[in-house]
């Protein structure tokens, strides 16, 4: 028995030295041939309706602005790697633990996970596709492997910091910088540069125009690992998560409000196949969008009251619209706002459904003996300790049908229904 085991051991340790070696000696040869060059050509998407006529183009060129290394402060470089790569100046370009977890995760039907250093971001971003496979991680390995072997560390790190997407169509650490601060990537604290590196994740989630709680939390997270790692101490990563940030303002107005829809399926597309792909890959994009809709939609908007401005410079109240076909799921209708910020309220806020649900419990009443015209009694009811609801008028209205309770919207009838039907019923 212990032979047996010998012999899988060192039959085990002789492949990981075979693979290995494979890795560093071919690796040339699954490599690209122009490293320095982008192999991806610029070209403009296109975004058409429901009715296939085009209806919004990306930009064919992107933003962006190469820095060099020199430029980009320590405490910039360190956020990144805090939060992406840890080992990044220890490690040969492969985190060899990581990988294996995603070959296991994928030969097991999975997605493959985790596993990617900088320098395989790199290859990635650079020269390979966003498809989750396993082949497309080997050749992100090998190709790895060969920009470890051509270039330095610094040299990597610059370009992946000037490679790496950040929403909007900014792509690298100064556009960025430019596009979410207004300053040069030189003059970024540690909180903004924690911002920054929070975003490449996942451009849509993270960002700090379109879901600033959770760009916030990702963010303090960027400084917990450099604190972790010793890039910072633990009073200047309190002083960073305690400083209030000043984004830049001048990107904020969407003059077309159908920019809303753009923006989450440009989100979408990004998900799916990646930003170069969006951005340089000419790709046709085919929505569901009903231009008839969306512009009786926009023609609604017109007629919102505006009340006051708040601290933010928005006008209140703002508002969201979203039509969908009930057949097919599809969405033909978009408004998230007035068009003075970026913030998607129809797909990013989260507000609760108000009295838009009570039609769900009459529904569920109506489904279990109840008649439009049953009757039930408004008047003042402690439902739980110190909950007593009141109605918007703030008057009982005595024994009143279902009809007219549902019709005027009055709360006390409608939580006694949900009580005598039952939540769980309501819920199912």
């Amino acid at each position: 028995m212990f032979k047996v085991l010998k012999f899988i051991v060192i039959s085990v340790v002789c492949l990981i030295i075979m693979g290995a070696s494979v890795l560093y000696g071919f690796s040339s040869l699954f490599a690209p041939p122009n490293m320095d060059e982008t192999l991806i050509p610029d070209a403009a998407s296109q975004f058409y309706d429901i009715n296939g006529n085009a209806i919004y183009t990306t930009l064919s060129e992107e933003r962006r602005v190469p820095v060099t290394i020199d430029k980009i402060p320590k405490h910039v470089q360190r956020a990144f790697i805090a939060i992406e790569d840890n080992r990044f100046y220890e490690h040969g370009g492969i985190d060899y633990r990581g990988t294996a977890r995603a070959l296991l995760s994928t030969l097991s039907g999975h997605e493959v996970q985790g596993g990617s250093t900088i320098t395989q971001q790199l290859a990635k971003n650079a020269f390979l596709t966003q498809e989750r496979s396993i082949i497309r991680k080997i050749k992100e390995a090998f190709i790895a492997k060969e920009l470890e072997h051509k270039y330095t560390k610094d040299e990597i790190l610059t370009m992946y910091l000037n490679q790496i997407y950040f929403g909007q169509g900014a792509y690298g650490i100064e556009s960025a910088s430019m596009y979410y601060f207004n300053k040069h990537v030189q003059n970024l604290d540690i909180a903004e540069a924690a911002t920054l590196a929070a975003i490449p994740k996942s451009p849509n989630y993270f960002n700090p125009f379109e879901n600033p709680q959770e760009s916030k939390k990702r963010q303090e997270l960027v400084i917990d690992q450099m604190v972790k790692y010793g890039f910072i101490s633990a009073a200047d990563g309190n002083a960073a998560k305690a400083e209030k940030l000043v984004f830049s303002t001048t990107h904020k107005t969407n003059s077309d409000p159908r920019s809303y829809f753009f923006d989450m399926i440009t989100q979408k597309v990004i998900e799916e196949v990646g930003a170069d792909a969006l951005y340089k890959g000419g790709l046709k994009i085919y929505t569901t969008l009903d231009p008839d809709m969306q512009k009786a939609a926009e023609n609604a908007m017109k007629h919102l009251p505006g009340y006051y401005t708040d601290g933010k410079k928005l006008t209140q109240p703002q508002m969201a619209l979203v039509a969908v076909d009930p057949h097919n799921g599809y969405v033909k209708a978009m408004i998230g706002g007035r068009g003075q910020d970026k913030f998607n309220r129809a797909t990013l806020a989260v507000r609760q459904p108000g009295s838009a649900f009570k039609p769900f419990v009459y529904l569920t009443a109506m489904q279990n003996g109840y008649s439009p015209a049953s009757v039930i009694e408004d008047k003042e009811e402690e439902f739980s300790p110190g909950w007593k609801p009141q109605n918007s008028d703030r008057a009982w209205h005595g024994k009143v049908s279902l009809r007219t309770a549902l019709v005027r919207s009055i709360n006390v009838p409608t939580v006694k229904l949900a009580q005598e039907v039952g939540v769980s019923k309501i819920i199912n």
